[in-house]
């Protein structure tokens, strides 16, 4: 890269940094969800106490008491078993360095910078795979769309296991395409250990593991490597089952067993492609769709995208397996946020280089969306004035491309996804998360 794409790269960090900065303990609110709590208690007690202890609403506990800070309520229970350690871990060792050692001490204030620190390192492995896989104007594209993106933007502040899922899901995916033809036992053990700590910040972090053992068989990888990856994997494993026994063997299991008995069926699907949340508030972003539209058009072209859409593809499943077909919350989302920006970014670039009518969908998905929440949230809309704005967004393209001006297609093209950048820019510097 030049001096000048250097530039623009950590400028566009910038501008994702300060968003994700921006009013980040304000919104969204304390209690929008209270399994940010649930994370950075469970951190604290255990190197505090040496027992995992936080809140829960299932019902498998022995051990239950009540707790109320700032009217928020929350019934106590230990051993805790309701998420894997690592993310309480990291937040709560974060907590204690600003001395924060117990509950009602905890702020928000304090605990979210980890997930926003998270989330930047998501945003740069967001770039090295698009660079990686396609090419700098995609990887660019990509880390504008991550980094700006109101639904991607709040969700990626908020102290959720996803948010560290996430750039381990990612680094598993960039150290295999580097390490994949000469392939060795440390580069196995080091994404083997990645996927480890996956499932230590989630069990849907399987998927890692699963992504990463096709994707070893798919590239021919020898076996004693793939055997390799498994052993180490399966051996963190083997260590939270140790961890769940040696707390409390039988809540253990009753906990792991009430998680698992959900409805789960097919209206999962609909749910999920259909519903985007910040957190506990619907918020019908545009990029949302035009991502999960990007995502399955991907598979069109398994090889060119094989590596970035093989763990995409097992995440999705895996919550379609897992996730209760109504009700899930939106943060479950979160690490398949990044796979919506580089195949947005891919599909894009890619109709304006093959001047194909995929710019359309931008108009569509992204342009209604803005006119939406800039223009009709601020001044209002009339019939008149929606029809005005439909005429000229679109009738520039449609003529361009009925013309065949195909420069001035894919200039036109070019515009209209800077200023819906600038547009997501206005619109998550001045959101406010509803009450």
């Amino acid at each position: 890269m030049t001096k000048l794409q250097i530039l623009l790269v950590a400028s566009v960090l910038f501008v994702g940094l300060i968003l994700r900065l921006h009013n980040y303990s304000l919104y969204p609110q304390r209690g929008a969800t209270s399994d940010e709590y649930s994370y950075s208690f469970l951190g604290v007690s255990l190197l505090t106490k040496g027992v995992p202890i936080s809140w829960s609403a299932v019902s498998g506990y022995r051990h239950r008491s009540d707790l109320t800070i700032k009217n928020l309520y929350f019934p106590i229970v230990y051993p805790y078993f309701d998420h894997p350690p690592l993310n309480g871990l990291l937040v709560g060792s974060w907590a204690l360095l600003f001395g924060q050692n117990t509950f009602p001490k905890i702020e928000l204030e304090t605990i979210r910078l980890v997930p926003i620190f998270l989330s930047m390192i998501s945003s740069v492995l967001v770039f090295m795979l698009g660079l990686r896989f396609y090419n700098y104007k995609t990887a660019l594209w990509a880390l504008l769309i991550y980094s700006t993106t109101v639904i991607f933007v709040m969700n990626g502040r908020v102290v959720l296991a996803e948010n560290l899922l996430t750039p381990l899901l990612l680094g598993a995916i960039y150290l295999f395409y580097s390490f994949r033809k000469n392939m060795t036992f440390k580069g196995t053990m080091v994404i083997g250990i990645l996927c480890g700590l996956a499932f230590w910040t989630k069990e849907l972090g399987i998927a890692v593991l699963l992504s990463m053992f096709y994707l070893f068989i798919s590239e021919k990888i020898k076996v004693k490597f793939t055997l390799g990856l498994i052993s180490t994997s399966l051996f963190f494993v083997l260590l939270y089952v140790i961890y769940g026994a040696y707390y409390d063997w039988e809540v253990f299991k009753k906990v792991i067993s009430i998680q698992s008995d959900r409805v789960v069926g097919p209206e999962t699907l609909l749910y999920l492609t259909s519903t985007p949340i910040i957190i506990n508030k619907l918020y019908y972003d545009g990029w949302y769709f035009l991502g999960f539209t990007s995502f399955f058009l991907s598979f069109l072209n398994y090889h060119k995208n094989k590596f970035v859409l093989v763990p995409a593809f097992a995440y999705f499943l895996l919550m379609i397996f897992f996730l209760t077909e109504r009700g899930e919350m939106g943060w479950y989302l979160i690490p398949l946020f990044p796979f919506m920006a580089l195949f947005t970014a891919n599909f894009l670039i890619e109709g304006l280089e093959k001047k194909n009518w995929s710019i359309f969908l931008l108009l569509i998905f992204v342009g209604l969306y803005e006119v939406q929440y800039l223009f009709r949230a601020n001044f209002g809309l009339t019939s008149m004035q929606f029809r005005t704005i439909l005429i000229l967004m679109f009738s520039p393209f449609i003529l361009s491309f009925a013309l065949k001006k195909e420069e001035l297609f894919a200039k036109l093209g070019n515009i209209a996804f800077y200023a819906f950048i600038l547009g997501n820019i206005l619109l998550t510097y001045n959101y406010i998360h509803p009450a």
